[in-house]
């Protein structure tokens, strides 16, 4: 390996701020190939990315050393060559690895959709075609700083480009209600379901439009408003909410943006803020004298969040205090004094109890805390949405789970 002691001409005109700004496509690529990890679950994948973010940092090291040591240390421009190149041919290997693992296509379908989702093609587009004029730009221009400047605001762009769309992807791409769940949207004689503020009864296909569902039974005192897991369609929770509302508990089935409760987190607030004020529900629906906030998975921690801050209001009519707070596969983020319900299941393969037990160990639940593990139950039968990845197997059907959760939930909102 050389360290040359001298350097060439070009590199006399390098400043600290070009040699950081070298850093940032490394990083945004770096957290792109996070994303796609999370998505892929492949540890070769990972391997690849790894490598090829070590390539670029090389790069940006031998930049570093350029300006402040006035050294040219070759065998860091070396590594940058072989550590992107093979980190880019082992994420290639990882596609054809999982492709070679699933003979009926579905990673390569996969792939397929997650590239032509609209409108993340367009930011996949606009990164390869960055990435080409890169390439080009690297043929043709000299080495100095002004070539350096322009080349990297390329690449900047080209990357973040393709993180957008990643992350439009990752978004995009989620569990969706099974058949059984919209069944459960058509009102019968003991629930009436009406979608969105204007309160209409649901009764089209495009009920995917609306923020939230609301579950009329023939309770009069009782609300629960629902958070739903990560990436999981709202719809998937209908099931529940409408056997709670036949056992006398009405519910508000919340939509989150992107699927994702933490975007929404203070969306029930508002709606009983709305709710009080008489501006949303149908015609002569009920004052409520009981709020319960509930969750599932990451829906629970959102829920959680917003009682904490909720807590000490109780004099705010728009606010106040909750009677009480339901994780169902989930636990609190935070000290909580609100009553809580918890419910999962003893096959649950994707509730991190580390994290579960840590709220107990830490003292993050209520005084007046309920436990209950539903035997056979696993993550995802919380929902209508099918299996889920990482998830346990289920000793028992997605109904029992479903009428053992509306009446552990029923017992805790009767108690409160």
């Amino acid at each position: 390996m050389s360290n040359n002691t001298t350097i060439k001409e070009e590199y006399k005109s390098y400043t600290l701020g070009l040699a950081l700004f070298d850093a940032v496509p490394v990083i945004v690529f770096l957290l792109s190939g996070i994303v796609i990890y999370t998505m892929f679950r492949s540890q070769v994948f990972l391997i690849g990315v790894l490598s090829a973010f070590a390539g670029g940092l090389s790069k940006v090291i031998w930049k570093l050393i350029i300006v402040t040591r006035k050294k040219d240390v070759t065998w860091l421009t070396k590594a940058f060559w072989i550590l992107m190149s093979g980190g880019f041919g082992i994420m290639l290997l990882s596609v054809i690895i999982a492709a070679i693992a699933d003979p009926a296509g579905g990673t390569l379908a996969g792939l397929w959709h997650g590239l032509t989702m609209h409108p993340a093609w367009i930011f996949f587009l606009t990164g390869f075609a960055g990435m080409c004029l890169m390439g080009y730009l690297g043929a043709h221009m000299d080495a100095s700083a002004r070539s350096n400047w322009i080349e990297e605001a390329v690449n900047t762009l080209a990357q973040t480009a393709v993180l957008i769309g990643v992350i439009i992807v990752y978004f995009g791409t989620y569990y969706h209600a099974d058949a059984a769940a919209y069944s459960a949207l058509k009102s019968t004689d003991a629930v009436q379901v009406t979608a969105g503020e204007q309160s209409e009864e649901v009764q089209t296909e495009e009920v995917q439009d609306e923020d939230f569902y609301f579950f009329d039974g023939e309770g009069t005192e009782n609300i629960l408003i629902f958070y739903p897991g990560a990436k999981v369609e709202a719809i998937a929770y209908a099931p529940l909410m409408k056997k709670l509302a036949e056992s006398g508990t009405d519910c508000i089935l919340c939509k989150m943006p992107l699927n994702f409760a933490l975007a929404g987190k203070d969306m029930a607030a508002d709606l009983r803020s709305k709710i009080e004020s008489g501006s949303i529900l149908p015609e002569g629906a009920d004052t409520y004298q009981k709020w319960f906030l509930a969750g599932h998975s990451l829906g629970g921690v959102a829920a959680s969040m917003l009682a904490e801050e909720t807590e000490a209001e109780q004099s705010d009519s728009t606010g106040g205090l909750w009677n009480g707070i339901i994780f169902l596969a989930s636990y609190p983020t935070g000290e909580l004094s609100t009553p809580a319900l918890s419910v999962y299941g003893d096959s649950d393969g994707v509730l991190n109890m580390e994290k579960y037990d840590e709220a107990g160990s830490e003292g993050r639940w209520p005084d007046d805390f309920t436990e209950i593990v539903l035997a056979g139950g696993n993550h995802a039968q919380f929902g209508s949405y099918g299996q889920q990845e990482g998830d346990g197997t289920a000793a028992i059907s997605k109904e029992q789970q479903t009428e053992q959760t509306a009446a552990a939930i029923q017992t805790f909102v009767d108690e409160h």
